[in-house]
């Protein structure tokens, strides 16, 4: 079941990455470290069910969840 058969709309999950990624550079310019894991628990409560249940899905999720906040992180250090 795809994104389309459930109400969801196409290429939402790629939309959530690039704001999920510019909030997370923007917190960190500002300095509101512990902002950033606001972010990440608002991404993940609405994800929680299928988190929940399927197990292959939550390692995915949590795998690219961390990457993406590890390549942010990196990429600011390396510019600021």
């Amino acid at each position: 079941m795809n994104e389309d058969e459930v109400g969801g709309h196409p290429n939402a999950g790629a939309l959530i990455g690039i704001l999920e990624r510019c909030i997370i550079l923007l917190l960190l310019s500002v300095g509101q470290y512990s902002a950033i894991g606001f972010v990440l628990t608002a991404k993940s409560i609405a994800r929680y069910n299928k988190i929940a249940d399927d197990p292959k899905f939550s390692e995915y999720y949590l795998l690219g969840t961390l990457l993406s906040t590890m390549l942010v992180i990196v990429a600011y250090l390396l510019v600021f």
